[in-house]
């Protein structure tokens, strides 16, 4: 993956392993995650208070602590381009199905050289300002860069031949339908229950036609706040299992809205 200096506009990206500690942003807060902790800290893109709640959790740390941080943004919308598509003087171009951009956001990309492809999506302003005073050799990207990365890679351990990636967050999910291990489809769908759940569920099911229990149905993450989802949709598919990361599988959706992805280490 590439990835750019951080906050640049746009930012471009260089090869974008993931680094500790790293800073995720969501809208209503970020999750600040390091090798032995990962703390959520409420505030908003607009919050006059976001500078020095930052300062502050900076002044808990070692300086050096923040060495080579990375930023992830969790912000929507977000798209994928194929490689050979994409050209950086029409970036707001490819938001354009996704409603105006905001003002207050910038737009960025990352460059995934293994997939292909490129990830476009805007981030705020003035946090990535704020941030970027703040920190050196930073590095930003978009979560769904490093979730394809992982389904592609994940995809491999199966010989079946459909297989049906589901990413949940709070709030929302992330669909990849991988075929022969190239991804046919992906997806991001806000979602507030179960019955939310199983819609999209079964909307990409029945639009490629994909016969029940002829295909793998696998979770990213076995969190404990959506057990009924898992248990809910065992009663229409039989076919299911769970990738776990030591990390993700011990936090809360309190500690981090997208658990999975705190850190891979």
């Amino acid at each position: 993956m590439e990835t750019g200096r951080l906050f640049s506009m746009p930012t471009n990206s260089t090869k974008v392993p993931y680094r500790s500690p790293s800073i995720h942003l969501f809208v209503n807060g970020f999750s600040f995650c390091t090798p032995s902790k990962t703390e959520y800290i409420p505030t908003t893109e607009e919050s006059e208070d976001f500078e020095s709640v930052v300062l502050e959790l900076f002044s808990f740390y070692p300086k050096d602590s923040f060495h080579q941080t990375q930023i992830i943004s969790y912000y929507q919308p977000a798209t994928f381009v194929p490689v050979k598509f994409f050209d950086k003087k029409h970036l707001s171009n490819y938001l354009r199905f996704s409603g105006k951009v905001p003002l207050n956001r910038t737009l960025n990309y990352d460059i995934l050289d293994s997939e292909q492809t490129v990830t476009v999506y805007t981030t705020p302003k003035r946090t990535l300002e704020i941030l970027n005073r703040h920190l050196t050799e930073s590095t930003l990207c978009h979560y769904s860069s490093l979730l394809i990365k992982e389904v592609s890679q994940l995809s491999k351990n199966s010989d079946t031949k459909d297989q049906l990636f589901v990413h949940l967050q709070a709030g929302g999910m992330d669909l990849y339908l991988v075929e022969n291990n190239r991804i046919r489809f992906q997806n991001h769908f806000s979602i507030t229950n179960e019955d939310e759940f199983l819609y999209y569920i079964f909307f990409v099911v029945e639009q490629y036609q994909l016969e029940t229990d002829a295909f793998d149905l696998v979770f990213l993450g076995h969190i404990q706040a959506y057990t009924r989802y898992y248990e809910v949709l065992k009663q229409y598919h039989t076919q299911i299992r769970f990738e776990n990361n030591v990390s993700g599988a011990a936090l809360s959706i309190e500690q981090h809205p997208a658990p999975y992805l705190a850190q891979f280490s």
